[in-house]
């Protein structure tokens, strides 16, 4: 096999930096040892990273049989064997197929006007001159949308202490957690201190609330739309439906991936139209045209706002990269690799390619009027048949919220001052705006 090219080679090193500054660093080794290159061996077996258009086309464009997740303890630590972050092969094709319906089409606009009528009600009593931080205010708006739209939780009293819950698992994902996954000996209760408590906690908390809620659904079935009763209702391919177990693990999944990650890309859209007052001018004219009350629909094919969020997703992807492991050898980005080693598809790469995205560190979404990209130089969400299952959902829930708060209201930054990329790509520090 041809010598793989360069790279770090202390592993603990490489997964500390990279969680502490997931995007720079990865920027930054690119520009040390190029692309592809070559990353800390897993298990004995070769690892590379690559972001070209020719490398993502081989990792995503491949058949499913030829990849299975990467890291698959990792996730099923966090999340248990049934998570879809955990599966491979046939039984990850039959989950996504289940899970898939309420994320997308028909059915997903359904969710249309809850989802502004959550974003306005959040925002009803601004007063000009208010100052908040941004990240609470998209906070507040992804999680009530999780309580109403995934759970179908309405009660008062009911969503408050489901709110709870899931802000101490949201939480509950901190650098103490993702250090745990790193050293495994560090997965100790400690009598009910630490990270590896807490996240244990607070899982054993929101499935005490689950439980008796799904045993009054089955006993009590209704005609309802949220997504805990659809996977209710859901039959696998043996015409079985979804245990409490599996439920739960789905349910984890979805609220770990899709609730800190949208409401950071919000963040991030206020802290970049902050930095571009021309942007916010040309996005609020297109909010303006399109009337006194508009359809969720027309928000959601405005273009110009679907380019400013594309270009926050650009620059600030939920993931700057995915990883996978060969099941069979394969040439990827002209090295041979044997079956078992691992690939990393640097999604982060892609999205500086200069090549593709000039001056790519520039916050300019008139690129995405200007051409279209294919799914092997954009692609925030991943790629192939592993792409986030919530991707139309996140996309269609940032265009309706920020189209619901900006036809109401500007948000000045209040310093100007740049904000690092913390831990999960969100914002390392509070962005403080002022309304107008």
């Amino acid at each position: 096999m041809t010598p793989l090219p360069k790279g770090p080679t202390n592993n603990l090193l490489m997964n500390i930096q990279g969680i502490l500054d997931p995007i720079g660093y990865t920027l930054r080794m690119r520009e040390r040892y190029g692309d592809p290159m070559s990353a800390p061996k897993m298990d004995g077996k070769p690892v590379l990273a690559t972001g070209s258009v020719e490398g993502l086309r081989a990792v995503f464009a491949a058949p499913p049989e030829t990849f299975d997740q990467m890291l698959v303890e990792n996730f099923t630590v966090l999340f248990g064997e049934s998570s879809l972050f955990a599966l491979s092969g046939a039984r990850h094709t039959a989950m996504r197929k289940l899970l898939m319906p309420p994320f997308h089409g028909q059915r997903m606009r359904l969710y249309g006007k809850q989802i502004c009528d959550l974003a306005l009600q959040h925002s009803r009593d601004f007063k000009p001159g208010r100052e908040l931080v941004a990240q609470d205010l998209m906070h507040k708006i992804s999680l009530q949308t999780i309580i109403h739209i995934v759970f179908g939780v309405t009660a008062p009293e009911e969503a408050a202490r489901l709110e709870k819950l899931l802000e101490a698992l949201r939480e509950s994902f901190s650098f103490g957690l993702t250090v745990t996954l790193i050293i495994p000996w560090l997965r100790r209760e400690l009598w009910g201190f630490g990270p590896w408590a807490r996240k244990l906690r607070a899982t054993r908390d929101l499935r005490n609330f689950l439980d008796p809620e799904l045993a009054r659904r089955r006993a009590e079935p209704a005609e309802r739309t949220d997504i805990l009763s659809l996977l209710l209702e859901a039959r696998q391919e043996d015409g079985t439906a979804l245990d409490d177990q599996q439920i739960f693990e789905q349910l984890h999944t979805l609220l770990v991936a899709g609730h800190s990650t949208t409401a950071g890309a919000l963040t991030w859209v206020l802290y970049f139209l902050g930095h571009a007052p021309a942007v916010l001018r040309r996005l609020q004219d297109e909010l303006t045209a399109l009337g006194a009350d508009p359809e969720p629909e027309a928000l959601a094919k405005a273009p110009y706002l679907e380019a400013v969020c594309n270009e926050t997703l650009r620059l600030r992807p939920p993931s700057p990269g995915v990883g996978r492991k060969l099941n069979t050898p394969m040439q990827i980005a002209g090295y041979e690799l044997p079956a078992g080693a691992g690939v990393f598809a640097q999604i982060i790469w892609a999205h500086h390619d200069p090549a593709v995205f000039p001056e790519s560190e520039v916050f300019r979404p008139e690129r995405f009027l200007e051409r279209t990209y294919s799914p092997f130089e954009f692609l925030p969400f991943g790629g192939g048949n592993r792409r986030c299952i919530g991707a139309a959902f996140a996309l269609y829930e940032m265009k309706l919220v920020l189209g619901t708060l900006l036809r109401r209201y500007s948000f000045e930054l209040v310093s100007k001052k740049p904000v690092r990329v913390g831990l999960q790509g969100l914002p390392g520090s509070p962005v403080r705006v002022i309304v107008r």
